[in-house]
C-alpha cells in the first residue's frame, strides 16, 4: 500500500470520531461529539496560553488536543464521574488508539501514539497544559449551555473542584477561572454547594 493511501485511510478512520457522543450538550441541546470537543479544546488552548506560566510548544499542545480523544473511537467517552468505568478507560482507549492509528505509515503511527501517551501521562509542560484545557472545556460548556437548575446527577461543587484540583498546581489564573466557573454554576443551580 502506498504511503498516501495509508494516510487517506487514517483520514477516513478519524471520521468515526464525529460519531462518538459525549456527555456535554451543545447550544442546540444535542449532545456534542468528541471531534467537536477536540476542536474546541485546541482553539481554546491558543486563546488561554498566556495564563500558563511554563514555556510551551503550542504546535505540540494543539496536536495532543486534536488526537487525545481518538482513543474514544472504539472505547467511547467515559464520564468524568464514572469511577467504575475510569478503572478500565485508559487501557480501553490505548487499544482503541492503536487500532485507529494502525492504518498509518509506521513512523506516523509511532509519532501520534507517542503524543497520545505523553498527553495521558501529563509529564511535559505541553501535556499538562493540554490536560488543563481538556478539563476546563466541560466547565465552560456546562455553564454556557445548561438550563438553570439542571443537575440530574446531584453533582456538588466539591466533586467538581476535586476533579479539577490539579489545575491549581499548573496556573494560578486558570485555577481562579475554575473556581469562578464553579461558583457561577452553583449560582445557576448546576452544582450543589
Amino acid at each position: 500500500m502506498e504511503k498516501i493511501t495509508k494516510q487517506l485511510n487514517f483520514i477516513e478512520e478519524i471520521e468515526k470520531l464525529k460519531t462518538i457522543t459525549r456527555f456535554n450538550r451543545t447550544l442546540d441541546t444535542r449532545f456534542e461529539n468528541s471531534a467537536e470537543h477536540s476542536w474546541q479544546a485546541a482553539l481554546t488552548s491558543v486563546i488561554l496560553q498566556e495564563y500558563y506560566p511554563q514555556k510551551i510548544d503550542m504546535e505540540k499542545v494543539m496536536l495532543m488536543l486534536l488526537i487525545h480523544d481518538l482513543g474514544e473511537i472504539y472505547a467511547g467517552d467515559t464520564w468524568v464521574f464514572d469511577e467504575k468505568q475510569k478503572e478500565t478507560s485508559h487501557d480501553n482507549e490505548l487499544k482503541s488508539i492503536e487500532q485507529t492509528l494502525k492504518v498509518l505509515p509506521q513512523y506516523q503511527y509511532e509519532d501520534l501514539k507517542k503524543s497520545w501517551i505523553e498527553f495521558e501521562k501529563g509529564e511535559s509542560n505541553e501535556a499538562r497544559y493540554a490536560r488543563v484545557i481538556d478539563a476546563l472545556i466541560p466547565l465552560i460548556n456546562h455553564l454556557t449551555v445548561s438550563n438553570e437548575g439542571y443537575n440530574p446527577d446531584n453533582i456538588t461543587s466539591e466533586m467538581v473542584l476535586s476533579k479539577k484540583n490539579f489545575i491549581k498546581n499548573e496556573s494560578k489564573e486558570l485555577w481562579n477561572l475554575v473556581q469562578e466557573l464553579v461558583k457561577l454554576s452553583v449560582d445557576k443551580g448546576l452544582y450543589l454547594e
